[in-house]
């Protein structure tokens, strides 16, 4: 029995207008002066540290950044809309805090449009690698109204771009990449599409593909709704020494969890011939369930990642451990206080000492987002509240560097010149 394909939002397109149009459905209810304070006396207290880098001006610009990469100073990351035809950018933030366009997505059938939440990468040439979610092959429908499949594209570092590959959907190709890359070290790139592939009522319920230095994509693993997991959605995946690579899918797994019959999902792995291997399910109970970004892996084998679902309350979600003999510890459960409305928690980062650092699309003293802390014993702290003269809306993780300074961008706020914010690029000391 193949599951039912999950619901989808009629935002999907654009992280924009996602957040855009949950943002008008809850200012409906907006909760009272008095609430709102009572909430933020229940949060941890958090560090003073906090610095706007930069805030993108003008919608040509660029506006809603996510992931960052950071090199020898400078910053390089994506923005999911704005520049010449509102389609994204790729852009690289000096050290001196300027902002320059490497690059502008057009409205031309060979290009991508919308940059996904991953990161970049970089090979040692210089050259950028990411993907967009839409674009491409414009004969391939994912959505409605999202023209092409998406596609994985190329930046030189004169700014020339060169699309690796279009996905062409279903039931042989990927479609709808919604995360990064990852490259091993002979330069293949690995990652994750949210559709496409086989089963989910012909929608197919996701991929792991894989591209050659030569550009030659291939299916990896194709999800099949049941057992196996469904969707992966934010992930980036990780990678060991031996090519297995990991991740997470927000559905599939146990079908009998939830009622719905669709699954809690999965974490995964898949080795470099295409077995997958189901390293834990879900059940959307006190152990989570529907995780939407990637994971972070120790060197001893162990994982951590954020759940969705489950935890202490219906829908705050935690933070997890999974050892590598798939025994799952949660970490920390969050509260409604930390992640209202509802958990969108972004991959996590891990330092040396075990310390785990993230990001929420909501929570904390107005719901607009927060920069958090879960130690190496599970102690939450609230390192950043976000408000709408900060930022708002942080959808992708974090970067740190050799001082332990965290960086990361908020995917509006900011400069009011777009109309919720074109987005900033921030800087915190723990």
């Amino acid at each position: 029995m193949i599951a039912k394909f999950p619901p989808t939002p009629s935002c999907v397109p654009t992280f924009a207008q996602c957040i855009q149009e949950i943002v008008q459905r809850w200012s409906r209810f907006a909760m009272p002066l008095a609430v709102l304070c009572a909430l933020t006396l229940a949060l941890p207290a958090q560090a003073q540290s906090f610095q706007m880098l930069y805030q993108f001006p003008l919608r040509k610009t660029g506006n809603t950044p996510s992931g960052l990469m950071g090199v020898n100073g400078n910053f390089y990351g994506t923005t999911a809309l704005g520049g010449m035809s509102n389609e994204g950018t790729v852009f690289e933030l000096t050290s001196q805090g300027k902002l320059i366009s490497l690059y502008s997505f057009s409205h031309n059938t060979s290009d991508g449009r919308n940059p996904t939440v991953g990161p970049l990468i970089r090979d040692k040439a210089g050259n950028l690698y990411g993907t967009t979610q839409n674009g491409g092959d414009l004969h391939c429908v994912a959505f409605v109204n999202t023209p092409g499949c998406g596609t994985v594209f190329k930046l030189s570092a004169g700014g020339k771009e060169t699309i690796v590959h279009s996905f062409s959907g279903g039931p042989t190709d990927g479609s709808y990449p919604l995360a990064g890359l990852v490259a091993d070290s002979a330069g293949n790139l690995y990652g994750t599409t949210y559709v496409g592939g086989i089963g989910c009522n012909g929608q197919g319920c996701g991929t792991v593909y894989k591209i050659t230095p030569s550009g030659t994509e291939s299916v990896l693993y194709s999800f099949t709704g049941v057992a196996d997991g469904s969707n992966p959605k934010y992930v980036d995946l990780v990678i060991d020494s031996a090519g297995n690579l990991y991740g997470t899918t927000v559905g599939g797994g146990d079908l009998t969890c939830g009622g719905h019959g669709a699954g809690c999902g999965v974490v995964f792995k898949v080795d470099p011939t295409g077995k997958e291997t189901v390293l834990y399910a879900f059940t959307g109970g006190t152990d989570g369930g529907g995780p939407s970004s990637g994971l972070v892996r120790e060197s001893n084998g162990n994982l951590y990642g954020t759940a969705t679902l489950g935890g202490n309350c219906r829908d705050c979600g935690l933070v997890f451990k999974l050892d590598p003999t798939g025994n799952e510890t949660v970490l920390h459960n969050f509260t409604e206080q930390e992640v209202q409305p509802a958990l969108q928690a972004s991959s996590l980062l891990l330092d040396a000492a075990g310390n785990l650092y993230g990001t929420t699309l909501y929570g904390g003293s107005l719901s607009d987002g927060t920069v958090f802390e879960v130690s190496s014993q599970g102690v939450y702290t609230l390192l950043h509240s976000f408000d709408v003269n900060d930022g708002l809306y942080p959808v992708a993780g974090l970067i740190r560097d050799n001082a332990g300074n965290l960086y990361g961008a908020t995917s509006q706020g900011g400069n009011f010149s777009c109309s919720m914010g074109c987005g900033v690029i921030f800087k915190i000391t723990p």
